[in-house]
């Protein structure tokens, strides 16, 4: 495991600490992922951000989120809903 990748891992060991209902969209190398803060895989991968966005934003309809965190393709933050 290298050191970028134990930095991640431990910071996703301390979101899933949190209360929050946040879902971030982040790029992965087959697509988009959707994944609510704290866990430690994607609950959706998709294939264009558009699609993952749209069902993140179900989500916060349907009250089984508050925020929609979007990451760009460098995967830094670009955007909240």
């Amino acid at each position: 495991m290298t050191t970028k990748t134990k930095k991640v891992q431990k910071r996703l060991i301390n979101s899933a600490k949190t209360n929050s209902r946040r879902v971030h969209i982040t790029p992965r190398q087959n697509g988009w992922a959707v994944r609510k803060e704290g866990n430690l895989q994607a609950s959706r991968i998709l294939t264009t951000q558009k699609l993952a966005i749209e069902i993140a934003k179900e989500w916060v309809d349907e009250g089984n989120a508050s925020a929609v965190i979007i990451h760009g393709r460098n995967g830094k933050f670009r955007a909240a809903r």
